[in-house]
């Protein structure tokens, strides 16, 4: 108990309690001045008076409690969505890369295996015997081998035909195709021949993805 006494006289001393006691002894006698005089006001006049205190104290309820109230919520809420909306995000890009698991793995059932003596040029050659005259050939040339990453590496070879019609590029398109490797035509040019224009001079790039040995 000697310990409580000594802190309420240390607080009673302290520069807090002289501020406090200066402020109660201002607020006071204007207190009681105030209260004075509204008891000298006419009942109307209170009234008024009770009416206006209430619509002020409705005024600072509402700045003070429910609007920063609503605004909570309200940031509540909009960061509740935006977190739903980045788990849908989450989940379509999961379902993507799912996806492009399983076509790589698709992928790499049907890419050649590696083997130094692989030429495209000799399967493009081999596919392409019997649908178009030797004579429309005009050249199968090898392009430089293009790594794509540690794991694959990309065959290509250029092909020119000459003086074939739409029948006859169908075809061949149809068995460069049918090579059990997967081939990919890019860069495909075709050119009409003046002097037969039902004839075209065709220029293309076949590619086939390989494992990198």
């Amino acid at each position: 108990m000697a310990l409580v006494d000594e802190l309420m006289q240390s607080l009673r001393e302290s520069a807090a309690a002289h501020y406090l006691h200066q402020a109660g002894a201002w607020i006071s006698p204007r207190y009681r001045e105030l209260r004075a005089r509204y008891y000298k006001l006419e009942k109307r006049e209170r009234l008024l008076l009770q009416a206006a205190a209430a619509a002020l104290a409705v005024v600072l309820a509402y700045n003070l409690i429910y609007q920063p109230v609503v605004s909570v919520q309200t940031d509540l809420t909009d960061r509740i969505a935006a977190r739903g909306r980045d788990l849908t995000e989450v989940r379509r890009m999961a379902a993507a890369y799912r996806q492009v698991r399983t076509e790589l793995a698709e992928l790499e059932k049907h890419t050649t295996l590696p083997s130094a003596d692989y030429s495209l040029t000799a399967a493009l050659t081999t596919a392409l015997n019997g649908v178009v005259d030797n004579d429309k050939i005009g050249g199968i040339n090898p392009l430089p081998k293009k790594p794509v990453s540690e794991q694959f590496i990309q065959y290509g070879a250029s092909l020119k035909l000459n003086a074939v019609n739409l029948t006859q590029l169908v075809d061949v398109l149809y068995k460069i195709k049918s090579i059990k490797e997967p081939v990919v035509v890019s860069n495909l040019h075709i050119v009409k021949r003046p002097a037969d224009p039902h004839t075209f001079d065709v220029d293309m790039t076949c590619s086939v993805l390989g494992k990198n040995a």
